[in-house]
């Protein structure tokens, strides 16, 4: 199967190495450093006691790239609508694709029983270029559970060795049979790849999650283990984590977790949230389809969130003195 992994980051450089490892045949999309490490060495994934070295096409652009089978997007949020055209291309030949991400894409609201404002898809895309060059049909939603690290351009550090999951569900109607063929691929990659009857939902469970660890391992520098062991740090996660939940519910989503399970397993675990990574590395953190985007939907259904409110606010500000000094012409 020729597969494409766009964006070949922490996520899916090591989807890509293990996908390559299993058999498939993989172009990955990259950039920078990291790129020209990969075309030189491929890619190495650290997982526990284990090694993966996969050597995968890494194209300088796009366009050069054959017929595709599946593609895999893994980029941030914001950085989708640049790709608009280029992925389009690349679908031509009727692939699906699996939007593996953090947070809220475009897509998201449609159908859901709460109109949103217009500036709530502008700031998702942004021109309307996702919506009206990638098909809806061939749109499956993903949930990435799984902890990764960029260590050095080419090498890639799996934190969690121990859980390597992607929920997979079709966001308007593919058939499943389809989705039910990637799943059986990533399966053979060594992902555990169950298929969700309403992806939105998963989505949800998981973005409560990621407002309860990233924003605050974002602002305070700290992995998560250090943060989990903190009492008064423990409380403002858990409190974000359950503001989140209260915004879904009036979404129809019903969160099956438990707040205090889903932040313990962190405990022992130094884990560095790729929020944290992006503040750290200058990039452009995930705010948009994350906690600005819950942020949107508590004001849309009139919900009181003052945590969130807060802490978005605070992240929003340290964003933007981020680019301030970020150097003029420089790259997010």
């Amino acid at each position: 199967m020729n597969i494409c992994v766009y964006g070949a980051g922490a996520v899916g450089g090591g989807i890509a190495a293990r996908l390559q490892a299993a058999g498939e045949n993989v172009s990955v999309i990259a950039r920078g450093a990291h790129a020209a490490a990969i075309r030189e060495r491929g890619i190495t994934v650290l997982t526990g006691n284990d090694r993966i070295e996969a050597r995968v096409h890494c194209p300088a652009d796009p366009s050069e790239l054959g017929p595709q089978d599946l593609v895999i997007v893994t980029l941030k949020g914001h950085q989708l609508p640049a790709i608009a055209q280029p992925l389009r291309r690349i679908l031509e030949s009727g692939a699906p694709v699996v939007f593996a991400m953090n947070g809220i894409l475009w897509w998201f609201a449609d159908g859901l029983p709460l109109e949103m404002p217009s500036a709530f898809a502008d700031s998702l895309d942004p021109r309307g270029e996702l919506r009206r060059w990638i098909p809806a049909e061939r749109i499956v939603g993903a949930v990435v559970n799984s902890s990764n690290e960029v260590i050095e351009p080419g090498v890639i550090l799996n934190t969690t060795p121990q859980r390597n999951r992607l929920v997979l569900g079709a966001a308007h109607g593919m058939s499943p049979p389809m989705v039910a063929g990637i799943a059986a691929t990533l399966s053979r990659a060594g992902y555990e790849a169950p298929v969700a009857a309403n992806i939105r939902q998963e989505i949800w469970n998981k973005l409560a999650l990621y407002l309860g660890v990233s924003p605050v391992a974002a602002l305070t520098h700290r992995p998560l283990d250090r943060l989990i062991n903190d009492p008064e740090a423990y409380a403002l996660m858990a409190g974000l984590m359950r503001e989140t939940i209260v915004i879904g519910e009036a979404l129809g989503f019903q969160h099956a977790g438990n707040v205090d399970a889903e932040l313990g397993f962190f405990r022992d675990k130094p884990t560095r949230p790729s929020m944290l990574q992006d503040f750290e590395l200058g990039r452009e953190p995930e705010l948009a389809g994350s906690i600005l985007a819950v942020a949107g939907f508590a004001r849309a259904a009139k919900i009181r969130a003052p945590l969130i409110e807060t802490v978005a606010t605070l992240l929003r500000c340290k964003a933007a003195g981020m680019r301030s000094r970020r150097p003029a012409g420089s790259a997010s």
